[in-house]
């Protein structure tokens, strides 16, 4: 799964076969695919010398993000992701949990019209879960893109998901898209885990 996602944000190349994200060619059309992908990878690679509104205006640069553009953005994502008590902060003395929201405002800060989340619950707390998930499906994530995430936490697939591709040994071995379900995705969820 982790490979899969690093594939389709163009961070490792793809070795054969095809894709494409948003319309682009992954393999014509890299560039075109970052422009329209957010990406945040199991443990995200901060840097932890940094304070919080330093990164973000230095991975929106990236981006070609610039001036009023990119300050409405980053008061924004902080705001959503619950950073703005800690932009001066240097990333070292956040807690996991606020890590991982930098992570999570990196990724859509310019707007991406897909998101991809690697196991975003890796090493998360009961309450940074519960938190994550609510994230997760709200309206500023879930309106107008596709959020395409992995993970082994049923919580969160039932909180947020809308429709759950199961792979085994790198290959599709259910789509709840092509199997007419009994019952609510979570109903379903249950039922393909207990196996």
């Amino acid at each position: 799964k982790t490979t899969l996602l690093r594939v389709l944000s163009t961070f490792l190349p793809a070795d054969s076969g095809r894709a494409s994200v948003a319309g682009f060619d992954l393999f014509a059309q890299g560039g075109a695919v970052r422009s329209v992908v957010g990406y945040l990878p199991e443990g995200a690679p901060l840097d932890p010398d940094l304070r919080v509104a330093e990164y973000l205006r230095f991975r929106g640069r990236l981006r070609r993000m610039t001036g009023r553009h990119l300050r409405r953005r980053l008061h924004d994502v902080a705001a959503f992701c619950g950073l703005a008590p800690v932009l001066n902060a240097r990333i070292r003395s956040l807690s996991a949990g606020q890590r991982h929201a930098v992570g999570l405002a990196d990724a859509i800060l310019h707007e991406p019209d897909v998101l991809l989340l690697d196991d975003p619950l890796a090493a998360s707390d009961a309450v940074q879960s519960r938190e994550f998930a609510r994230l997760l499906a709200a309206p500023e994530i879930s309106e107008g893109r596709l959020v395409l995430f992995s993970t082994h936490d049923a919580g969160l697939v039932r909180a947020a998901a809308t429709r759950v591709l199961f792979l085994e040994r790198g290959r599709l071995a259910a789509d709840t898209a092509s199997i007419p379900l009994a019952g609510s995705l979570a109903d379903w969820f249950d039922r393909w885990t207990a196996k």
